[in-house]
């Protein structure tokens, strides 16, 4: 039995046969789901909290690459958040460059898709890093394999198109010499079309990549957070972090959350000066004539 409270929506749960990759709380998180949260958190604010716990802080701005509804709506509420998607709006290309966007966000989040972008994935990676602002982050999973090889199914890419042979899907690419190749046997993840699974990363080449891509600073998380259901076994893609250096506050954060901690402290003040004159006006009620003849009587209100 695996017992836990989801940092995801907060509910407690007893898992009789737990697994990482099916979902294992009611709103649809799973083990990488809840340590993506998990490396958020820690990364903005040093410790592990539930969504419904952070603060709400607009200045602190996101992207989501096709992110999870269960926790991409709980995001919005808290941050300047956009959860973008490749084939829909609001629509996000991250292996083109944007201009106007480049070092204006603070975080970006990716949970399992680096392995479905078109190769080269560097180019991704790089774009990555140049939306992020000089102390952004990019909190990642992705599933690495135990030989720790990167192995490119299709690296030769270039002008390609996914279609129906036969019974079966197939990849037709024209290479940039104009001449065409077909590849069979393909792997999708949870569907056809943009799931095509292009790549399988190992964490060396994986770590290699994002530092040459800008980033300085590379922490994969492979210890158990058994409190919020982050188990590792070999199924789990690999949560972690990349930061091009390290997380700090903006002003205007620092602003946002003085504000809200004046707020929590003057309901607070508040609540303790209703109940200090609830207390007068009993005391001053319990000395009246009227009630100690109605508690001899048997009647009215008591004050013990």
């Amino acid at each position: 039995m695996v017992q836990f409270t989801c940092n995801i929506c907060g509910a407690w749960n007893e898992v009789e046969h737990f697994a990482t990759e099916p979902a294992t709380c009611a709103c649809g998180s799973n083990v990488r789901l809840r340590a993506l949260i998990h490396l958020l958190s820690m990364e903005l604010f040093g410790r592990s909290l539930i969504l419904s716990e952070l603060p709400i802080l607009k200045s602190i701005r996101g992207l989501g690459m096709t992110d999870q509804e269960c926790y991409a709506r709980f995001l919005a509420q808290k941050f300047d958040y956009t959860n973008t998607h490749y084939d829909r709006e609001p629509q996000l290309d991250f292996t083109e460059p944007h201009s106007g966007l480049e070092n204006t966000c603070d975080f970006i989040l990716s949970a399992d898709v680096l392995e479905h972008i078109a190769p080269p994935v560097e180019r991704s990676l790089e774009q990555v890093a140049g939306l992020l602002k000089p102390n952004g982050f990019f909190a990642v999973t992705i599933f690495c394999n135990a030989e720790d090889r990167l192995r490119e199914h299709y690296p030769g890419l270039h002008d390609f198109r996914i279609v129906r042979l036969g019974n079966s899907m197939v990849v037709v690419n024209r290479r940039p010499d104009g001449s065409t190749e077909i590849h069979e046997d393909l792997v999708f993840h949870g569907g056809s079309g943009a799931t095509l699974e292009m790549r399988e990363f190992g964490m060396t080449a994986l770590k290699s990549k994002l530092l040459a891509a800008g980033f300085r600073d590379v922490r994969f998380l492979s210890e158990d957070v058994p409190e919020i259901g982050v188990l590792f076994d070999h199924d789990v893609s690999q949560p972690l972090i990349a930061a091009k250096a390290p997380f700090t506050m903006s002003r205007a954060a620092i602003a946002e959350l003085m504000d809200q901690y004046g707020s929590i402290l003057d309901a607070e003040r508040r609540s303790m000066e209703r109940g200090a004159t609830l207390a007068r006006q009993i005391a001053l009620a319990s000395k009246s004539r009227w009630l100690r003849l109605g508690r001899r009587l048997g009647v009215g209100p008591r004050f013990d």
